[in-house]
């Protein structure tokens, strides 16, 4: 008997983790999984672009979250994990992502990122599993650790040893290793970036009111002007 159209589908060895236990405080409490941006929930955005690329996705919330975010993404079909610490930054969110993952890569976003690219992702993908290493786009001078595509196993020890040590921010953990001269990360950089998404439209998240202004106004595709991409704050 024919399988069903998910088991039909070919792996691709990759599972995709969306960190949404973030407490949004520049939105005035507002879960950002939860904003809609072109008429449809960011977080179900996410999830379509997601699901055309990866085996899975990992939604991962905070301990006690008691928004809707993690009802709203089980809805979605996601697999929903609690950080391991509470109040203890993205790189927790990333730690218990990739520990509930079982693909050999994972790529790992915020739950604000209403633009997603699947070419993109899949173009990284590529090069990850060619390269052995973690593809991270570097773009106006900073680094976009949620928005990147890391080998699972190699990854979640650097970034849980770090946590245990007291890092909270991934976007550390990456820079500390690119300054030692490892080997295992590759930037992407605007050239790659506009190959597979022109308008770099993936990198723009939604931190605060005026950002989240602008991705309705860009939802509108008539709008034509690159965006800045990174704000204050970030991981």
């Amino acid at each position: 008997m024919p399988g069903n159209k998910e088991s039909q589908r070919s792996r691709t060895g990759l599972t995709g983790i969306v960190l949404i236990g973030g407490r949004s405080s520049r939105l005035g409490g507002e879960p950002k999984p939860l904003i809609v941006v072109g008429n449809k929930l960011i977080l179900a955005r996410i999830a379509d672009a997601l699901r055309s690329v990866c085996d899975e996705v990992i939604a991962v919330v905070r301990p006690g979250q008691e928004d809707a975010s993690p009802d709203t993404a089980m809805a979605l079909g996601m697999h929903v994990v609690e950080d391991t610490c509470s109040d203890a930054g993205p790189l927790a969110g990333c730690c218990a992502g990739l520990r509930a993952s079982v693909s050999a890569l994972s790529f790992v976003t915020g739950g604000d990122h209403p633009f997603l690219s699947a070419d993109l992702i899949r173009a990284m993908a590529r090069t990850a599993s060619t390269r052995g290493a973690a593809v991270v786009p570097h773009v106006d001078g900073r680094l976009q650790p949620l928005h990147a595509v890391y080998p699972t196993l190699t990854w979640r020890t650097h970034f849980c040893e770090a946590l245990a040590n007291g890092e909270r921010s991934p976007t550390r953990v990456l820079a500390s290793a690119l300054a030692a001269g490892t080997s295992g990360i590759v930037e992407y950089g605007v050239r790659q970036i506009e190959e597979h998404d022109p308008r770099l439209m993936s990198l723009v998240d939604v931190d605060t009111p005026s950002q989240l202004a602008r991705a309705r106004i860009m939802s509108d595709w008539r709008t034509n002007v690159r965006p800045g991409l990174r704000h204050p704050g970030g991981a």
